[in-house]
């Protein structure tokens, strides 16, 4: 194989990281489509029909005729799932039943509408959700969507129609689709289909072709939906020719960078990063620069909202801080390789201050460019309108505030003036302004200098009670008074905003150290989680709860002690779905929004190690971003807390098995060559008895010895195998003396036993340990003899395969017990309701010479009833020549190996 051809490893692996989770979950299909009526229901229905045909079942979870007489029919005769009623404000809202649909189970799922939002009470807030739980579940699922819907798509479809479209769904769930079809229609015989109420009825379609469905818009929506799937063909293209060692003209190392600041313009940048990096099929990074400047309320609700949105659309979130967003993003640029930088369009500028855009391109060097004209979103102008009038009343305050310090100085120093002059005025001003700057913000600060300035002027500066300055030297020290004050204002504004900054910051980390030393240097573990979630209260102000893990790897409904909430029933439910999704959930999230706390993961890169609850008042106290960060930072820190202790419990417990195994090993070795000697004189006095071995206490005498014997061969042989000294005599060997010579080992054992033997006829001579081989199977013949009622028949098979020779031993007994069809290989494991007797280690010594040899052996139960044990070995044949060897000498000609 050549260079050019040979397969790159990093893309081999990347392909089966990517593959193995694909493999565990459902498939996934998307009808899409331009708008509604194209036929994309009618499509998925046909779909149906044909699958159903091929013996699949189907299944319909929820379908929207929308009073389509074609669609109704297709519908009819499909099994569907009853919808479920949900309650809400004395309506009853029929709903798609995910849980009955988990139950069923089905091979094939419709779920019409992906972009549905689900009514209030339900599970999750949009049906795509639902329709994720479903893949996770390993249900194959076909549903529809139109390209409106799709969010990176929302901006686009706005500007064309000017509809903003709420119900939306994110492109990291189009990436987990299998297969996207396009239901295409031309836009002529959709105008048509509309005008025969094929689409809408009544008034509704009347409406409909006023507004949405003119031909521009429709028009322009094909070519959105066209180019979407060709986008994702030549993705699906590229990765086949990345697969198939093709070289290709796009450049690998393509990464592009989108920044996301406390604005509404984020959204729109985000989705158009989105867009692009879909095109050339490279990744993204959305990367948040955080300063020192503390945020609003409605900063916050952006900040939150677009890094929510990022991750959606399958972005890598990244957190830098400094003063100089520009300067963070271009170093994150440089850091991460990345090509492009997105960067939102200024609407004006200032001659006196450049923009972030100028500044990141000035400074950007090899780094491309882009610039987009965001858009903003109309949810986003009534966040401002909400927002602005808390903020404002704030900044005004600040605005009184520093009035009327001026006018009370004013007051001051023109009682002062007469005394110390004209000058002390302008000192005791600066004086102020310097002591304003520690608690008002820049604006205000600003603004009081300028009035400081004035106030000055008009009544100490002479001539008073004028606006007007007469002397020079007087102008000169108004104007360094002003310049002075700015300064002096700014820059203590300034390190007051760092200084809260660095103390939240502080703040922050020192909650964290201390979460991490109450939990994980505590030698009292309980008491260390019961400090750290103290902690957490205090820092988060809201009532925690955490659930840790059993040792079953299952979810308890019972809170550790510590834990300030007691969970209602519903809510451990909530945990549970949290702890088996891997995903927050509860309030504040997009799961069961209406619950009365938020759940997060305690996550680690191996296991979810439990999960941390945290309810907030009900007095309008939200889950902020800042709180939220601090949140998972702190689940975060428990669930590695967790880890640790659950490792050093596993390392303790398995030194504390090694040694009890090497204890138990040595004890049995010495006990059973202790038995070795006693028992040879006792079977050797037993068989030198002559007529006296009829009497019937010596004949208990023999049978209570043999079990021993069997029982000192069985810990003998285990202790060999243990100590890895069982070497393999490899020698021409014939199947039919293996299968007799086990047989007349466990000739007692099967004299109430009929055996059948049916050895292939062209089974050939084989290599192999004719001991090891043959004490395997009399283990499983005597464990089928004790194990069958008397006079059942014990069946014994010998055949080869391409995977080597197979001896195959099937009794007429019970058959084993469900789920020990591995177990019973353990050492010392007996089945509920085994005859007394055995030592539970014949079985575990038949495995371990299995695999001594190179193979291994299984059992089943038969579906006629009894229990079925296979020995598979891989060996060497060989066909005896009877040409050459006349005289029926044992000559073998050497064939394929059959492993």
């Amino acid at each position: 194989m050549t260079d050019d051809s040979r397969p790159d490893p990093d893309m081999l692996l990347a392909r089966i990281r990517q593959e193995e989770p694909r493999e565990r979950r459902g498939r996934l299909s998307v009808l899409l489509g331009m708008c509604p009526g194209v036929g994309k229901t009618y499509a998925m229905l046909l779909l149906a029909r044909q699958r159903q045909q091929e013996g699949r079942n189907v299944l319909v979870g929820v379908v929207e005729t929308h009073g389509r007489c074609e669609t109704a029919e297709l519908l009819a005769g499909l099994p569907a799932l009853p919808l479920r009623l949900m309650e809400h404000r004395g309506h009853a809202i029929p709903e798609f039943d995910l849980d009955g649909a988990i139950q069923r189970r089905p091979d094939l799922l419709l779920v019409d509408e992906l972009a549905h939002a689900n009514a209030p009470g339900s599970r999750h807030l949009k049906r795509y959700q639902d329709v994720l739980e479903l893949l996770d579940c390993g249900i194959n699922v076909v549903t529809t969507l139109n390209v409106q819907h799709i969010e990176s798509q929302v901006d686009v479809v706005r500007q064309i129609t000017g509809v903003a479209v709420r119900e939306t769904v994110p492109d990291s769930m189009l990436d987990r689709a299998d297969d996207i079809q396009l239901v295409d229609l031309s836009v002529e015989k959709l105008i048509a289909r509309l005008a025969e109420g094929k689409v809408y009825l009544g008034e509704r379609a009347e409406a409909a072709a006023a507004s949405f469905f003119r031909e521009t818009n429709l028009t322009a929506l094909r070519e959105l939906a066209l180019r979407f799937t060709a986008e994702r063909v030549d993705r699906d293209l590229e990765g086949m020719r990345k697969a198939k060692r093709v070289t290709t003209p796009w450049n690998a190392s393509a990464r592009l960078l989108v920044g996301v600041g406390p604005s509404p313009y984020s959204e729109s940048l985000i989705r158009w990063t989105r867009r692009a990096s879909s095109r050339h099929g490279c990744p993204w990074l959305a990367v948040w620069v955080e300063t020192t400047r503390s945020l609003s309320a409605i900063e916050q609700d952006y900040l939150s909202r677009g890094l929510g949105l990022a991750r959606k659309l399958g972005a890598e979130v990244v957190h830098a801080t400094g003063d100089d967003i520009a300067v963070a993003l271009l170093e994150v640029a440089r850091d991460r390789n990345v090509s492009q930088i997105v960067v939102g369009k200024p609407s004006r500028r200032r001659w006196w201050k450049a923009t972030l855009s100028d500044r990141i391109i000035s400074a950007s060097g090899d780094i491309d460019v882009c610039a987009v004209r965001p858009v903003i979103g109309t949810h986003s102008n009534r966040a401002d309108s909400s927002g602005a009038s808390g903020s404002g009343r704030n900044i005004l305050s600040e605005y009184a505030i520093g009035s009327g310090i001026v006018v009370v100085l004013t007051g001051i120093c023109w009682w002062l003036e007469s005394v110390a002059g004209y000058m002390v005025p302008a000192l005791i001003y600066l004086f102020a302004i310097l002591l304003s700057a520690f608690r008002l913000r820049r604006g205000p600060i600003v603004a009081m200098a300028a009035l400081c300035a004035l106030a000055w002027n008009f009544f100490f500066i002479s001539p008073r009670f004028t606006l007007y300055v007469q002397e020079p030297q007087d102008i000169i020290l108004l104007l360094l008074f002003f310049a002075v004050a700015l300064c002096m204002g700014h820059l203590t504004s300034r390190l007051r905003t760092r200084e809260i900054a660095e103390r939240r910051r502080q703040l922050e980390t020192d909650a964290l150290l201390r979460v991490t030393q109450s939990a994980a240097l505590n030698p009292e573990s309980a008491k260390g989680l019961a400090d750290a979630l103290a902690v957490i209260n205090s820092v988060v102000r809201a009532q925690t709860a955490l659930v840790v893990r059993s040792l079953d790897h299952t979810l308890p409904a019972v809170v550790h002690p510590a834990s300030v909430w007691q969970p209602s029933p519903e809510e451990f439910g909530v945990a549970a779905w949290c702890f088996s999704n891997k995903r927050a959930a509860g309030r504040f999230t997009d799961t069961l929004p209406l619950s009365a706390g938020t759940w997060f993961p305690l996550q680690t890169a191996t296991s979810v190690m439990g999960v941390l609850g945290i309810r907030l008042a009900e007095n309008g106290d939200s889950l902020d971003f800042s709180r939220r960060m601090a949140v998972e930072a702190f689940a975060v820190q428990l669930a590695l807390v967790l880890e640790k202790e659950h490792f050093i419990n596993a390392v303790g417990q398995a030194e504390m098995m090694e040694r009890s195994e090497r204890l138990r090993s040595n004890l049995l070795n010495s006990v059973s060559h202790e038995l070795k000697t006693p028992l040879a004189v006792i079977r050797a006095s037993i068989e030198g008895m002559g007529e006296l071995a009829n009497n019937p206490f010596v004949m208990e005498i023999d049978t209570a010895s043999r079990r021993l014997q069997r029982l000192v061969d069985g810990l003998l042989q285990m202790t060999r195998l243990e100590a890895k000294v069982v070497e393999p005599n490899l020698t021409w060997c014939d199947v039919h003396e293996i299968v007799s010579e086990a047989v007349e080992a466990m000739s007692d054992a099967l004299a109430g036993h009929p055996v059948a033997v049916e050895i292939a006829g062209d089974l050939p001579i084989v290599r192999t340990d004719h001991t090891l081989l043959a004490q395997a199977l009399a283990n499983i013949l005597h464990n089928a003899a004790v194990y069958s009622p008397g006079g059942s028949p014990i069946q014994i098979e010998g055949r080869h395969s391409e995977q080597g020779l197979r001896l195959t031993v099937r009794d007429h007994g019970p058959g084993l017990t469900e789920g020990d069809e591995n177990r019973v290989f353990g050492k010392f494991y007996r089945s509920a309701g085994s005859p007394a007797g055995g030592t539970g280690l014949g079985l575990s010594i038949t495995r371990g010479f299995a695999q001594a040899l190179g193979g291994d052996v299984t059992a089943w139960n038969h579906p006629h009833g009894g229990a079925v044990f296979e020995i598979l070995v891989p060996v060497v044949t060989l066909i005896p020549d009877p040409e050459d060897y006349p005289s029926g000498e044992a000559s073998c000609a050497p064939q394929h190996p059959m492993s």
